[in-house]
């Protein structure tokens, strides 16, 4: 962001095939992702040791 524009963006997480409804960051320090699949997939990110 810069002066309240976008400057440059990175798309994370293309292969899934799905999109991203909700994130969620959980007690744990990882990320929480919910998706729009018909079975409403929850992936957890969790960070590289």
């Amino acid at each position: 962001m810069k002066d309240g524009k976008v400057v440059a963006e990175e798309r994370l997480l293309v292969d899934l095939g799905e999109r991203i409804r909700d994130v969620r960051s959980g007690p744990d320090g990882n990320l929480y992702l919910l998706t729009d699949s018909e079975d409403g997939r929850l992936i957890r990110i969790a960070p590289a040791n």
